[in-house]
């Protein structure tokens, strides 16, 4: 499929798809990990093998920060568990984007790799900020040394917590393709999201800090409800 094709119909059809999805309402999360300073919550998932996850953990840092941080498609691999490449195929707009993803899965499986369209939404009253993500596997050829993911959702969710603390949670529902069993179940469910926020947690912002995103407004401590 062609940048092109996504049009302003197509993203919208695309985002009420995600919001109507299982991810979005799921409920009745387990947790199952609690160490660092991060809690991990399993459910099981409709569409996949794996679990869907959600990680949470708190952070001082900017709203701006965080999503220069997230935005920064190329440092991916520097703190994301098992991601060996992220290449950025097309800015839709400056809220949309869309890349190619490989995981580097342990052998002897084959890596996986997938297509991902996101964008970025903030609440104007409660200020909280939504990254959604999916996957559109069709958009480009499939790469024979590699098992292409045929689906994939997941949301950063940065909610404000007053005093500069932002509560960091990502949500996830992932099929990674192939035959997923046993040990590589719990890599993909447990050891790569975890590991994942606990990189995040031990990063450095501050060369993101001072950034402005016309899309982004930061809390103040007057005229805003804080998120709880």
């Amino acid at each position: 499929m062609p940048w092109h094709a996504f049009t302003p119909c197509k993203i919208a059809l695309l985002c009420c798809a995600l919001l109507c999805s299982g991810l979005v309402r799921a409920e009745g999360w387990q947790l199952d990990m609690d160490k660092d300073g991060i809690q991990l919550y399993t459910q099981a998932s409709e569409n996949s093998p794996l679990k869907q996850v959600k990680v949470v953990t708190r952070l001082q840092a900017s709203l701006s920060s965080l999503v220069a941080f997230l935005s920064d498609y190329s440092a991916f691999p520097q703190w994301m568990d098992k991601i060996s490449k992220v290449e950025k195929l097309k800015d839709i707009s400056e809220r949309e984007t869309i890349t190619y993803t490989v995981v580097d899965a342990p052998w002897p499986e084959r890596d996986r790799d997938s297509v991902l369209y996101s964008r970025w939404e903030q609440n104007p009253q409660t200020l909280v900020v939504t990254k959604q993500v999916y996957s559109e596997p069709q958009y480009l050829s499939e790469d024979s040394n590699k098992i292409r993911s045929p689906a994939f959702e997941a949301q950063w969710v940065l909610t404000p917590k007053g005093g500069d603390e932002v509560e960091v949670a990502y949500i996830s529902d992932y099929d990674p393709g192939g035959n997923v069993q046993g040990w590589l179940l719990d890599v993909f469910t447990y050891e790569m999201p975890f590991s994942t926020i606990k990189n995040l947690r031990a990063a450095t912002l501050k060369e993101y800090e001072g950034r402005e995103i016309a899309f982004i407004k930061e809390p103040t401590t007057k005229g805003v409800v804080m998120a709880q």
